[in-house]
């Protein structure tokens, strides 16, 4: 899969206009990370940079009504604070 947005759309710069990849908390330990096609690796190590320690659990496509259209959401749960479980470890 390309990361090249297709010839339809132009090509969209990454530091302007709308971000290629964004987070979303949910509030109940669930984090929806959104990646749209012409992301770079540098987008998205800067918005994970942002998690806390989280695992992941599914993706899915983003349902835009565009059927070329690529763009992903990976859906991160946060992982339980053990410290005090586990004595401090």
């Amino acid at each position: 899969m390309s990361s090249i947005p297709s010839s339809g759309r132009g090509w969209r710069d990454p530091y302007e206009g709308r971000p290629f990849v964004t987070l979303t908390h949910s509030g109940d330990g669930l984090y929806d990370l959104t990646m749209m096609p012409g992301a770079s690796l540098r987008d998205l190590v800067e918005v994970t940079a942002t998690l806390p320690p989280v695992l992941f659990v599914d993706h899915r496509r983003v349902n835009s009504g565009d059927s070329a259209d690529s763009a992903v959401v990976l859906q991160f749960r946060a992982l339980p604070d053990l410290g005090s479980t586990l004595g401090g470890i």
